[in-house]
């Protein structure tokens, strides 16, 4: 898997390991054509999988808040065992989930009924913490 692709999973990942989510499995793919300037991989598990990509050419907030929002995507359709908030937003955990955007240069979880930045992305706590 590309450097760049991998640097971008990272931080989202790291989020669904602190809030005890099912983990999918991240392994090559070329569904991209193999363009050279998308590095691509596919996310999945026992219930499906899904192509995940970013762009070279964006910076690495954009591809860390493009690759959580593309993770996130599989979690709440694919995962049974993962919540259809993930992440829920703790101003209205029974309504939606958080939303990946850049703000300030830094790729975060936003609160899309205007809560602001909940945590960057990669920094969400754990469950009861």
């Amino acid at each position: 898997m590309h450097d760049v692709l991998r640097a971008a999973l990272e931080p989202v990942l790291r989020d669904l390991r602190r809030t005890q989510t099912e983990e999918p499995v991240v392994y090559d793919s070329s569904w991209a054509n193999d363009l050279p300037d998308q590095p691509a991989a596919m996310v999945g598990g026992p219930t499906g999988a899904r192509g995940v990509s970013v762009l070279l050419a964006d910076d690495e907030a954009t591809r860390v808040a493009s690759a959580a929002d593309q993770v996130q995507e599989y979690v709440i359709e694919s995962l049974l065992t993962a919540p259809t908030n993930w992440p829920p937003c703790p101003h209205h955990p029974e309504t939606h989930p958080l939303e990946a955007h850049v703000v300030d240069d830094v790729a975060a979880w936003v609160c899309p009924r205007g809560g602001g930045v909940v945590a960057p992305v990669g920094g969400l706590s754990s469950p009861g913490t």
